[in-house]
C-alpha cells in the first residue's frame, strides 16, 4: 500500500492492509476515494468510488500480482458506478508496465468497465489503445458485462 498523507495515512493503510488479507480484497486511497481489487475464481474485480485516483487502481494491482493473486490475462469487471474522478494518462502507462496484460495463454483477455452512462467511453477506447492485447468494453448493465466476461471463458 502507499501512503500519499504521511505517517498517520502509511499506519492506517498497513492496518487496512491486514484487515485485507483477511478478506481477500485489496483496498488502495481512504474510505470516501478508494479503490477495492478482489479476485473470484478466474474473475478480477476492481472497484473505484468516487474521487480515486489510477494511483490507488496501480498500489491494488500491484500488490495483487506481487500476491500472485492477479495474472495478466484475467477476465476482469470494472465497476466505475460510483467514480467521479480525472484520469490521469501518466499512471495508466504506469499500470501498462506493471505486466504483460492479454499476452498469456487464453481465455482472451476481457476487461467489462460498467458505469452509469457513456461517461466513461473515451476512457474505455483510449484503454483499448494502451492495451491492445486485451479486449475492452463498456456497459451501463452489470449483469450484461459478467455475461460478456463469461463467453470468454466458454469458448476455450
Amino acid at each position: 500500500m502507499t501512503g500519499r498523507d504521511g505517517d498517520a495515512s502509511n499506519s492506517a493503510q498497513a492496518g487496512q492492509a491486514n484487515d485485507n488479507q483477511r478478506t481477500g480484497e485489496i483496498v488502495s486511497g481512504s474510505p470516501d476515494n478508494r479503490v477495492t481489487l478482489s479476485v473470484a475464481g478466474d474473475l478480477l474485480f476492481i472497484t473505484v468510488e468516487n474521487e480515486a485516483g489510477l494511483n490507488d487502481v496501480h498500489a491494488c494491482l500491484a500488490e495483487g500480482l506481487a500476491r500472485g493473486v492477479v495474472r495478466p490475462n484475467m477476465l476482469t469487471l470494472v465497476d466505475a458506478t460510483k467514480f467521479h474522478g480525472i484520469v490521469e494518462w501518466e499512471v495508466m502507462y504506469d499500470i501498462f508496465h506493471l505486466a504483460p496484460w492479454g499476452s498469456a495463454p487464453p481465455p482472451e483477455s476481457r476487461v467489462a468497465y460498467v458505469a452509469r452512462d457513456g461517461f466513461l467511453f473515451q476512457l474505455v477506447k483510449i484503454a483499448a489503445g494502451i492495451f491492445p492485447k486485451a479486449n475492452h468494453r463498456l456497459f451501463t448493465d452489470r449483469s450484461a458485462a459478467l455475461d460478456w466476461l463469461m463467453e470468454a471463458q466458454s469458448s476455450v
